[in-house]
């Protein structure tokens, strides 16, 4: 439960803060001066009370070298990574935190200077010590039907790039639903309930310089989309 003084972000939407006040089922988020009042339910916190962050940015909450390797990894040589799969995998690192399964969904331009122009990834987080099977299905509107986007599974503590897009087609992402299974391989673990969830992604922030910046898992101005949280 988010408590005053936690550093959070928003589950239905882009952004976050710090709890200043909480009155009744409403929290009052402070960021950049600002405080905007939120539903206590609709808040993911990354960073407890209490905690100091790192100097450099916002406290990861989850394993990050294990997180960056994965990351350069799947980005340098994405073939090569999921052919050499088990045998050659890094060991899991398991944290405390990542029992209770955090996904999101990251949108990470080339240039963020050039908005109109630049390709953007569309990148899932597995903040997790679980594997993830997943499905990420997009809506076609002239089909009136879901379509697969992408289908694969995710290590522990790390992220895959699922898409790529301009401001011209990210519109085909307005409407997302993502499905998974967690499991834990080799090892104990506690059976999870299938994820089916499903949210609608606000489009005008891709057109807002504003709207992009450091996130809780990237260093570069990002759009992080809560996708599933058990925290």
């Amino acid at each position: 439960m988010a408590k005053t003084g936690d550093t959070v972000r928003f589950l239905n939407s882009v952004g976050g803060g710090r709890i200043t006040r909480i009155e009744g089922k409403i929290a009052y988020v402070e960021e950049d001066g600002f405080e905007t009042p939120v539903l206590v339910n609709e808040l993911v916190v990354v960073l407890p009370a209490g905690h100091e962050a790192a100097a450099s940015g916002p406290k990861k909450m989850f394993d990050q070298k294990a997180f960056d390797e994965g990351r350069k990894k799947t980005r340098e040589n994405p073939k090569t990574v999921k052919e050499e799969a088990a045998p050659e995998a890094l060991p899991v690192v398991e944290t405390e935190r990542g029992e209770k399964i955090n996904v999101v969904l990251g949108f990470e331009p080339s240039d963020v200077k050039n908005l109109g122009r630049t390709r953007i990834a569309a990148v899932l987080v597995n903040d997790s010590n679980y594997f993830l099977q997943f499905n990420v299905m997009v809506r076609d509107e002239e089909a009136k039907a879901w379509k697969n986007l992408y289908q694969g599974e995710v290590s522990p503590n790390e992220l895959i790039d699922i898409a790529s897009y301009t401001q011209d087609t990210i519109s085909e992402m307005e409407r997302v639903v993502f499905q998974a299974i967690a499991y834990k391989k080799g090892k104990p673990f506690q059976v999870k309930y299938p994820i089916n969830v499903s949210r609608k992604i606000d489009l005008t922030k891709f057109f807002k310089l504003h709207c992009f910046r450091p996130g809780i898992y990237f260093d570069t101005p990002v759009i992080e989309v809560p996708l599933y949280t058990e925290r």
